[in-house]
């Protein structure tokens, strides 16, 4: 009778002293009682963690006396030596003995214990099912028929094999490299195993793909579900129907205090200025009300303000909510946008939309009016004068601030003899700031429609902005997947941006008879992550999940591998960065040793040049594509159209320089909730939502007698074509990491060329 004894082996890794252990458990446990009078026919296996690679068969059946056990730990450990490593590099759950108890003493020099030749079949397991790793149908089981078949002009071989639970259908091509099999009978599964060499064969089965080396599973593939990015249309008409707006403050008892609000909408100013207690629910109930008035038939308003991610929109979000329900949208701890619902007569189903300017154009609004060419460009205002209704002489030059001297003589010349007003001149120079934003976005917007067909208003962001022009113009159609989830984290981990170096420079050289001066040179690149994007092939298609060293397979398999990572002994500036944990928080660091981690495959390449050296574990491998060449040589062939002084110039820099990060971006969304501290229902709601979710809130904003809670969200943003905010979850780590990985491989050039000498 056939007998089994099992042991957990609790994760471990079969080791040498891991098999050492449990023989002499078993040995104690079966062997002991009958080691006078009798013998074992025994073999032993062990089945892995994960359930596809199933188990092995450590040895064949074998006699074996109880004198025997260092004789059967030898040659098990014998045989651990001539199979794969998946032994010493997976986890196993069980270890098995399987014994026959035979009457008396074995007899024999027990040269059998020596047999290493391997005369079993293994196994692997796929939905529970343990398959033959073979592509011979005699290790099948019993033939029960074998015939020629021609079908469709194609000749095959087809066998019908019996195992006793199973009947198997192999169709084998004449030259014996390929085999369809099916399970014939309630189960549904099929797969093709394709000779790649006398040694290996690949077995495709559902969504995996396996290649087996002498009976052992070397490399699992499998390819992961995931979504193309989605191509976007372009715009029809022009849209430049939006307000600009700007808020003037003082600084009182040390903090800002608003006195003047001003918006302009191409036609017509908006003014509303403060009394002389400062009373913001006036200034800003006056400002709401007139800014009501510039809904026609639209059900939408948006409104700029340039930098609302500072205070103005803080002071915005104090005083919206009795005009109805406030959305507010923070990301990385900026105020990105405020959007009102609007619940007052009159005005129901409207919504007005505040908008950053300066996340669209990220200059000052002084330079922008440089960059465009604004006539009635900003002016000058004496923002440490605190007396709003002051009347008088032309405040002294230790009022103004951002001033020259001969700039303060021309204002003082215009206003020799006369009587300079602060409120007057306030709103003047608040109604020309909203004046010269609004002719800025108007340009801006025309020169962006001009080239690419679409509105600057769908977007929040430039890098947003960018990411509209490049999905709806230059996007390649099932290129470019959404990589979420694990394969998102995983590659995040080889994400490390810029290398940045420091150094000391000197041109002195020191023999012993002179001092001797030479050269040095400066290098830069023009525009370096562009420059990569256009010229280097990038991580495309749907990922493929792969287990194993798939270099051994497929010398040139590309994407993105876990590996055991060594540096050479010694090199003056290694290239290879990773990020570590410090008494002061993760720092990315590029030192020597070493580590393990996430690798892009052609910086791992490029860094064997230098002395690195690489065991790959797994990974995600993917096609190569060329996706940016247009889209970049676009914007290069703008700004070398248009002369440095044209604001398309200064635009295609911007958009050249701003897609990729979009790509990069991490899916981290947060909730926010608003709590009015003076109503007793919302501030016991505020208390449960604090024991609920309390390790989950990032920051808390107090507003008066309101706070926002700001919490993380496991919600996923969907893609919204109106207000195109995040594009839902189009992102892809992976070409993100491919671009700054690549410029770190072009600066490896210079850091280590030996051309180069070091005093």
């Amino acid at each position: 009778m056939v007998k089994f004894q099992s042991y957990s082996t609790n994760n471990l890794l079969l080791t040498k002293e891991v098999l050492e252990s449990y023989i002499t458990n078993f040995w104690n446990d079966i062997f002991t009682s009958i080691k006078d009078s009798k013998h074992l026919m025994l073999m032993c296996k062990v089945d892995f963690n994960e359930s596809e690679m199933g188990y092995r068969t450590l040895g064949h059946l074998r006699r074996v006396n109880y004198e025997d056990k260092e004789l059967f730990i030898e040659y098990l450990i014998s045989r651990l030596g001539i199979l794969n490593d998946s032994y010493i590099t997976h986890p196993t759950s069980k270890i098995t003995f399987t014994y026959i108890i035979k009457d008396g003493i074995a007899s024999g020099n027990r040269s059998l214990l020596q047999d290493l030749s391997d005369k079993s079949v293994t196994k692997h397991n796929f939905n529970n099912i343990n398959l033959p790793i073979s592509m011979n149908p005699a290790d099948y089981g019993d033939l029960e028929s074998d015939s020629f078949i021609k079908q469709n002009g194609i000749s095959f071989h087809r066998f019908i094999i019996n195992n006793g639970s199973k009947i198997f259908r192999l169709d084998r091509t004449i030259d014996k490299n390929k085999n369809i099999v099916t399970i014939l009978g309630a189960v549904d599964l099929s797969w093709i195993d394709t000779k790649i060499s006398d040694e290996v064969f690949m077995r495709e089965i559902g969504k995996s793909v396996i290649y087996f080396m002498g009976g052992e599973r070397v490399l699992r593939k499998k390819l992961l579900n995931s979504k193309p990015f989605r191509k976007l249309s372009t715009d029809k008409t022009l849209n430049s129907k939006f307000v600009t707006m700007d808020i003037e403050t003082i600084s009182k008892n040390s903090k800002l205090t608003p006195y003047l609000i001003c918006a302009y909408n191409g036609k017509d100013y908006i003014t509303s200025y403060a009394n002389e207690s400062l009373d913001q629910k006036r200034l800003f109930t006056s400002f709401f009300n007139q800014l009501l008035n510039y809904f026609n038939k639209d059900n939408v308003l948006i409104v700029y303000a340039h930098n609302l991610s500072g205070f103005d929109g803080i002071f915005l979000l104090k005083h919206l909510f009795e005009y109805g329900k406030v959305e507010p949208l923070l990301h990385n701890g900026k105020l990105i946008s405020i959007k009102l619902k609007i619940n007052i007569e009159g005005y129901i189903g409207k919504t007005i939309v505040f908008k950053d300017s300066y996340l669209l154009l990220p200059l000052s609004l002084k330079n922008l009016c440089s960059a465009f060419n604004i006539s009635a460009s900003k002016s000058f205002f004496p923002y440490l004068l605190h007396d709003i209704f002051y009347k008088g002489i032309l405040p002294k030059l230790e009022y103004w601030t951002g001033i020259s001297i001969s700039e303060y003589l021309s204002i003082k010349l215009v206003y020799s003899g006369k009587t300079w007003n602060f409120k007057e001149e306030a709103i003047k120079y608040c109604k020309l700031d909203c004046q010269c934003l609004y002719e800025i976005l108007v340009n801006f917007n025309k020169l962006i429609f001009n080239e690419f067909k679409v509105n600057i208003n769908k977007c929040l962001t430039l890098p947003s902005l960018a990411m509209l022009i490049y999905k709806s113009q230059f996007m390649p159609k099932n290129k470019i997947y959404q990589l979420l989830g694990n394969i998102e984290k995983d590659i995040r981990e080889s994400y490390t941006g810029g290398a940045v170096d420091v150094y000391i420079p000197h041109n002195r050289t020191e023999s012993i008879f002179s001092r001797l001066y030479q050269f040095l040179y400066y290098y830069d690149v023009n525009s370096l992550y562009p420059f990569i994007m256009a010229k280097t092939l990038m991580p495309v298609g749907k990922p493929i999940f792969f287990e194993g060293n798939i270099r051994k397979i497929e010398p040139n398999a590309f994407g993105f591998f876990y590996c055991k990572i060594t540096s050479p002994g010694f090199l003056e500036h290694p290239i290879l960065q990773r990020r570590i944990k410090t008494k002061d928080g993760i720092r990315t660091i590029a030192g020597l040793g070493s580590w393990f981690g996430w690798i892009y495959s052609a910086e791992m390449d490029n860094a064997m040049k230098f002395g690195y050296t690489f065991e790959i574990l797994n990974g995600y491998q993917f096609e190569k594509g060329n996706i940016f060449d247009d889209y970049v040589n676009k914007l290069y062939n703008l700004r070398m159209e248009f002369e440095k002084g044209h604001p398309m110039n200064l635009i295609a820099k911007l958009l050249m320089n701003s897609l990729y990060g979009k790509f990069g971006m991490k899916l981290e969304s947060t909730l926010i909730e608003m709590c009015d501290t003076s109503c007793e229902t919302e501030l016991n709601l505020f208390k449960e939502m604090l024991e609920v979710y309390g390790e989950s809130i990032i920051d808390f904003v107090k507003l008066d007698h309101r706070i926002l809670t700001i919490r993380k969200s496991m919600i996923d943003y969907k893609f919204n074509e109106k207000e195109d905010m995040y594009h839902g979850q189009d992102v892809n780590i992976a070409i993100a990491s491919a671009i700054t990985s690549g410029a770190r491989m072009w600066m490896s050039t210079l850091k280590n060329n030996p051309l180069f000498f070091y005093f």
